[in-house]
């Protein structure tokens, strides 16, 4: 016994130690055991957030893809309509009446253009050169003093300039509206023969529809009846016709 108490009474501060240091080296093991897996987790992790990265990237290029198709789709629509072709029906007081093929961004003074310009009896006055076209639209020329009063030169799309006339019984209504007391018929009941539409026309005894034209077609282009006896240069009138007339007529 008495070896033993001096064995630890010389070797119990080694003793004391070598505890410390195994305590030590077992809670620096616990230490390092415990911090080992998330380092082994850690590629896991890396290889999400690659992921996560890629499907952003991802997502960014479609959005992008996506605003540049609808840009494009937008520009063309643009170009398509830029040069997109109409077709307009010339007709009245122009040297060459027809239909006309023309852009998008054309006027009526182009359409005039194309129909070779006003003739001689032209109103040009009533026109309004500035409105823009439309597919079938028809582009009536009044001659002078077809329609009474003095319209607009500068008529919008809203008001009742006869360039934009759906056809040319809507100008002669017109120039019926604003010619008063003197319209096509003066207060005799005659018809005016530069006034009356082909309606009014075909009222007389003996002119049909395509008479009614011929005598429209003469209006438009020479101009106004000077005297009633001019019916006769109007082709398919001759003096029986004429005599036939004379006292339902008038300038």
């Amino acid at each position: 016994m008495n070896r033993i108490h001096e064995f630890i009474e010389t070797y119990f501060y080694q003793v004391l130690v070598g505890v410390v240091v195994v305590i030590g080296v077992l809670v620096i093991g616990i230490f390092m055991l415990a911090f080992n897996h998330p380092a082994k987790d850690h590629p896991q992790s890396q290889e999400m957030a690659a992921t996560v990265a890629t499907s952003t990237s991802t997502g960014a290029s479609q959005s992008q893809a996506t605003s540049a198709g609808t840009a494009s789709t937008a520009a063309t629509s643009a170009s398509q309509s830029t040069n997109q072709q109409f077709y307009v029906d010339v007709k009245g007081a122009v040297k060459n009446p027809g239909v006309y093929q023309v852009g998008a961004n054309m006027r009526v003074v182009d359409a005039i253009d194309l129909a070779g310009g006003f003739n001689r009896s032209a109103d040009k006055k009533q026109i309004n050169l500035a409105q823009k076209l439309a597919d079938q639209q028809v582009i009536y020329i009044p001659i002078k003093g077809e329609i009474k009063g003095n319209r607009s030169l500068n008529a919008t799309p809203s008001q009742s300039a006869p360039a934009a006339s759906s056809d040319s019984a809507a100008v002669d209504s017109a120039a019926q509206a604003s010619a008063g007391p003197t319209g096509s018929s003066d207060q005799t009941g005659k018809i005016n023969l530069n006034t009356a539409d082909k309606t009014k026309l075909q009222e007389l005894n003996g002119i049909g529809d395509k008479k009614a034209d011929q005598i429209i077609a003469y209006r438009q282009a020479h101009g106004q009846f000077k005297r009633i006896e001019e019916l006769k240069d109007v082709p398919g009138f001759g003096d029986k016709t004429f005599d036939n007339l004379k006292s339902s007529i008038c300038v």
